[in-house]
This record gives structure tokens, C-alpha cells and sequence, in this order.
């Protein structure tokens, strides 16, 4: 490779690393939510699946994006409730919507904690 070629930088290139690498992140949190939501319809109510939906939040964190921890929050939640109602029956339902609950107060408190830690 010619002296000239090596040295010639385009402004752009930074920018589409940037793009690059989020987007392989945003690419492998959306993998990541199907198939924690699709394990979490095909087992019954109870088990604690949804656990594993702290899995995208902090690949969010990792994210140069502002806006990725809430986005991934909201996601979350919505995919949560999808699944709580698509789920096959297993425990009662009651104490499953208890277990859900607390789940979703708990990964507010925790993408809260994230985003502030994040912004400072």
C-alpha cells in the first residue's frame, strides 16, 4: 500500500465504525430478546425465564447511545407483559403475576441505576 494511500484518513471513517459497532450491538440485542420472548412463551407461568431479559439491558449499557438504556426498557417490558399472556398455563396465576410484577418493578429500579451510573 502506497505512503500516500495509508495516510489519507477519511472524516467518515470514524463515523461508520461508530455506526458499525452499534449496530452489530442493537443486531445481537433484538437476536437476544426473541429468544428470551420465545423461550418464555413455550414455559409455563412461573418459571423464571424473564430473568433473562437483563441480558439486553446490559448490552444496552454497553451502547454509546443515550437512549439505549430506556429503549431497552420499554422493550422489556412490553415483551414481558406479551409474554406473561402468551405463556402456557403452569403455575397459578396469581402468584405468577406477583413474580411478574416484581420483576418489572425491579428492572425499572435497575435500568434507572444503569442510565444514571451511565450519565455521569
Amino acid at each position: 500500500m502506497s505512503l500516500a494511500r495509508r495516510h489519507n484518513k477519511s472524516s467518515i471513517s470514524p463515523i461508520l465504525k461508530h455506526l458499525a459497532s452499534d449496530l452489530g450491538l442493537v443486531i445481537i440485542v433484538v437476536l437476544v430478546f426473541f429468544a428470551v420472548y420465545l423461550i418464555d412463551t413455550i414455559t409455563p407461568l412461573g418459571e423464571p425465564v424473564w430473568l433473562l431479559y437483563f441480558i439486553p439491558l446490559v448490552l444496552a449499557y454497553w451502547s454509546s447511545r443515550y437512549y439505549a438504556i430506556p429503549a431497552v426498557c420499554v422493550a422489556t417490558l412490553v415483551f414481558l407483559a406479551c409474554g406473561f399472556f402468551f405463556s402456557p398455563p403452569g403455575l397459578a396465576v396469581n402468584l405468577a403475576a406477583a413474580g411478574r410484577f416484581t420483576f418489572f418493578i425491579v428492572f425499572i429500579g435497575v435500568s434507572l441505576v444503569l442510565w444514571i451510573k451511565r450519565g455521569l
